[in-house]
């Protein structure tokens, strides 16, 4: 294989893989509509998190937008995270993401 097909190669993977994302990016904010099921899924996403972590304090970087709901499933999270692991874990939100994350 040249030079030229391996760069179309890597140049084509790529174009795949922004369009996967933006995919992904589209299905995500329209998930985070549905309040219930969203607040759900963060919870879980945290738990992963504090369970991969295993820090006594966490940050936890959010959009605005996602604060209050964010802060109910963070607790909801700590608590599940206590029951699995039988350490405590404090958290802490801050607003830095922007809102097309």
């Amino acid at each position: 294989m040249t030079n030229k097909s391996r760069l179309k190669l890597l140049q084509r993977r790529e174009e795949q893989l922004q369009e996967l994302f933006s995919i992904a990016r589209a299905s995500i904010l329209t998930f985070g509509e549905n309040e219930g099921r969203y607040s759900q899924f963060l919870e879980g996403a945290v738990v992963q998190g504090f369970l991969q972590l295993m820090e006594p304090n966490v940050i936890l970087h959010v959009r605005e937008q996602d604060a209050e709901i964010l802060q109910n499933a963070g607790e909801a999270a700590a608590e599940s995270y206590t029951q699995i692991s039988g350490r405590e874990v404090s958290f802490d939100l801050e607003t830095t993401l922007g809102k097309d994350w």
